[in-house]
């Protein structure tokens, strides 16, 4: 006798009930490999690269920390002198030692044109500056050219003459035969340097001053300037650095355009445009690059960047309004 539909039906059924936990544990099994294997591929694949010069490593770390990239996944390499970016990963490098810019033959000069405009070179972006001013206290009169001759009793200038970067920053001022134009002769720049206190009005014995033995002559009673780095009046005590103005280097009469003496820090996107293009657009943005310039004590390169105080503010207008920036030949070279 044949069993009935109803009863073969239900047999059926019911071994589809029995054999329905052994799918479910198939699911969990199989769905716990790929997601073991997803999760594995995503901690193995290469991280992104901030390839920052061993002087800035340290400060670079805070900057990401105070102000975190789009990307979370990266790790901070310090780069030695010229060392290329490791192969076959991607991000960025950030240097002093940006591209080379443009060779000015027979001087220790590099030029970078239009930057305040355009602020990128070769494909390098612009970050920070640390441009050199003149220092002077609020109650001092606003240096002009003739505050070089030596006949000059309005006030002294001090000179860090024990380093040599302030040496070579008075030469370049004093060596530049017009906007952009330095005088081509390299026999001429080291005899001007070995007469440079004879010539002009420093302080005596100023070849044997570093900077922290020049700084106290700033707040004396007599008028002085001091030609120096932004960073290193920012370095000052706040109740010191605030009884200061900050003015760039006075113009011979009739010039129509100017300059500056600056470090700059730059970036470059390295390896995939594409995974780089965000934080290249974080880079670029104005909150990003005053959280950078307040870490190093520099100014922001960007036009809307947020200046720390007023001689960080006098000098981002002076660094926005210049023509061209320069550096010594000692802050220069190849990208």
């Amino acid at each position: 006798m044949k069993p009935r539909a109803g009863k073969a039906r239900c047999k059926k059924n019911t071994s589809k009930v029995i054999n329905l936990p052994y799918f479910r544990r198939f699911l969990v099994i199989f769905s716990f490999i790929v997601g073991a294997g997803l999760l594995i591929a995503f901690l193995s694949r290469p991280r992104m690269i901030w390839y920052v010069d061993e002087d800035f490593s340290a400060s670079w770390a805070r900057i990401l920390r105070d102000s975190p990239p789009p990307i979370s996944r990266y790790e901070i390499v310090p780069r030695t002198a010229d060392a290329p970016f490791p192969q076959g990963r991607f991000g960025f490098t950030v240097s002093r030692y940006g591209p080379e810019g443009e060779s000015v033959e027979g001087t220790p000069v590099a030029l970078y044109r239009d930057l305040s405009r355009t602020r990128v070179y070769d494909g390098w972006m612009t970050l920070a500056l640390d441009p050199w001013m003149v220092f002077r206290m609020h109650r001092d009169p606003e240096p002009v050219w003739s505050f070089l001759d030596n006949s000059n009793t309005q006030g002294s200038i001090l000179l860090a003459g024990s380093d040599h970067r302030a040496v070579q920053a008075w030469l370049c001022q004093l060596l530049q035969e017009g906007p952009g134009v330095f005088l081509a002769d390299s026999g001429v720049w080291q005899e001007k340097g070995r007469s440079l206190v004879r010539e002009y009005p420093f302080q005596s014995g100023a070849f044997s001053y570093s900077w922290p033995q020049v700084w106290p002559l700033v707040f004396r009673a007599d008028a002085a300037w001091i030609y120096a780095p932004l960073s290193q009046a920012r370095s000052l005590p706040p109740f010191r650095s605030g009884l200061l103005d900050a003015t760039r280097f006075p113009d011979p009469p009739g010039w129509d355009r100017y300059g500056l003496q600056a470090d700059i820090l730059w970036a470059k996107a390295q390896g995939n445009e594409r995974r780089t293009a965000a934080v290249a657009m974080w880079l670029r943005d104005a909150g990003t690059q005053t959280v950078i310039a307040n870490t190093i004590e520099w100014i922001p390169a960007h036009p809307s960047g947020t200046p720390f105080n007023t001689i960080s503010w006098e000098t981002q207008m002076a660094w926005l309004r210049s023509s061209y920036i320069w550096q010594g030949a000692d802050n220069a070279q190849d990208s």
